[in-house]
């Protein structure tokens, strides 16, 4: 498939995407200071030129990045699509993992995050119609079809503020922190409070809320499902302390290019227009649309892939750090690098599985095995860690002689070349390696993608449980049963 001018092509370029960003100002706060266009801002561009990046690869790689819209069959993002075969979602994928790999997995909220969501949630509209709220289900479809037809980047808001976590949301901070509803117009629905962790917030087009967590059936004012610009009246984003840095790439080759922001998103008595709420008071479907709908095997589909490339890159600094240096013929550094292999193998054949065993749903739309996914679920959060951890003892004191390229270039050039090469590589070289690795595992960012791959699907001891409570245990049980009868 090309982008041929003949075929109307919806999905945007790097460009239009720029532009979008700096068309709708927005309320944002980082240090102190009011930002309404994160292209105006040092540190914020950084990221955004990556994210223009990616809308940029998606027609360098149309054959495999774009596919026909079901409407008109216009080029749309592949991720867009509501899997309809095994086909599908394998070629869904693919363009998940060729979208990470960019980042070398680094950006975990890139856009195909809630591309794969709202699809999936497009293609069960009928569990959102449930109880009267056909309006909403409509509402959702509606959206789905705007956001891959201008090909959004969107962000969410799925949990509230941590006050108290012993205590339901509406009883937490007197309710009123948490989002919630609190009026209501002809044409909008009023909503007022908090919610995080809105990731891609600085570079999203718009903001979206959906279930995060269950609720008591009589806290309707918290149940909430919607989707708004993030320029709309009432909606700030406070960030945390930014990790990008504006130094050379060579110094920072990870944090000069891929710090994609966290904000808490303050709603002050925001209005939301009544056609863009697909939930509103449904404490019963608040949790349904998360379990009904297939979203679980859908969104670990993704949310995996881009975890292997991540272990893959991981497992790659591993390998050429070893090779560089030498050290990759101690039968130890070996066996670090089998665990990484593992790790990245275990994750690859997941994958495969949830997708050689995906069926249709009663409403024909085709939905991964999550089986391979809930083992992962508990999996995953441990083995990021752990890979970083085998990397810091490949690696070992060599992350800390990493002079910078104004050292590399300066007076003592001559020195640094000899001093600072490698048995399998030139001092630029090794010095360039040792700084990826570092901002890999223990820059500001490096620190930020650990702590974010620990809790990003929930911590796992809760995930682990969850998966024995849902496991299916009659042939395990019945292999101990047939030794306790006579």
């Amino acid at each position: 498939m090309s982008t041929d001018q003949r075929v109307k092509v919806a999905a945007r370029t790097g460009k239009q995407f720029l532009e979008g960003l700096a068309s709708q100002k927005r309320e944002i706060w980082l240090d102190g200071e009011k930002i309404t266009n994160p292209l105006e801002h040092e540190q914020l561009a950084l990221a955004a030129k990556s994210m223009a990046r990616i809308y940029d690869f998606q027609h360098e790689h149309a054959s495999d990045l774009l596919a026909s819209s079901p409407d008109d069959g216009s080029l749309v993002n592949a991720t867009h699509i509501i899997p309809r075969s095994r086909e599908d979602l394998i070629r869904r994928r693919k363009a998940i993992e060729m979208t990470a790999a960019l980042s070398g997995g680094t950006m975990g909220r890139t856009p195909d995050y809630l591309n794969v969501t709202f699809a999936c949630f497009a293609g069960r509209s009928d569990v959102w119609a449930r109880r009267n709220n056909e309006t909403g289900a409509a509402n959702i479809v509606n959206y789905q079809k705007i956001m891959r037809d201008r090909d959004l980047s969107t962000t969410h808001a799925l949990m509230n503020p941590q006050v108290d976590r012993s205590k339901p949301e509406a009883e937490q901070a007197m309710g009123e922190v948490s989002l919630h509803k609190v009026g209501e117009t002809d044409d909008s629905i009023i909503v007022r409070g908090a919610r995080m962790l809105a990731t891609l917030a600085t570079y999203a087009d718009e903001l979206t809320v959906y279930p995060g967590s269950d609720l008591r059936t009589v806290d309707k004012p918290y149940a909430l499902s919607f989707a708004l610009p993030v320029g709309t009246p009432g909606l700030k984003f406070v960030c945390r302390g930014t990790y990008a840095k504006t130094k050379d790439p060579f110094d920072y080759p990870l944090s000069h290019r891929f710090d994609e922001m966290d904000a808490m998103v303050i709603f002050d008595d925001v209005e939301v227009p009544k056609d863009r709420v697909f939930l509103d008071g449904d404490t019963v479907g608040y949790s349904e649309v998360i379990t009904d709908t297939g979203w679980r095997g859908h969104i670990m589909h993704q949310a995996f892939t881009r975890a292997y490339v991540k272990l893959s890159f991981a497992f790659g600094l591993g390998h050429v750090i070893a090779n560089a240096t030498g050290v990759v013929k101690f039968d130890h550094i070996q066996e670090k690098l089998g665990q990484m292999w593992n790790m990245v193998e275990l994750t690859r054949s997941a994958i495969t599985a949830a997708e050689a065993g995906a069926t249709p749903d009663e409403q024909g739309v085709w939905c991964p095995d999550d089986r391979p996914f809930l083992a992962l679920r508990g999996e995953m959060p441990k083995w990021m860690p752990k890979a970083n951890e085998l990397l810091q003892l490949i690696g070992g004191g060599g992350f800390m002689l990493t002079p910078s390229r104004a050292d590399v270039n300066g007076p003592l050039k001559e020195d640094i070349a000899k001093y600072f090469q490698a048995a399998g590589a030139d001092a630029e070289r090794r010095i360039r390696l040792f700084r990826l690795a570092w901002d890999f595992v223990g820059s500001e960012l490096g620190g930020r993608g650990e702590l974010y791959e620990r809790f990003y699907l929930s911590d796992s001891w809760r995930m682990t449980s969850l998966a024995y409570k849902i496991a299916n245990k009659d042939f395990a049980t019945s292999l101990v049963e047939q030794f306790l009868k006579d």
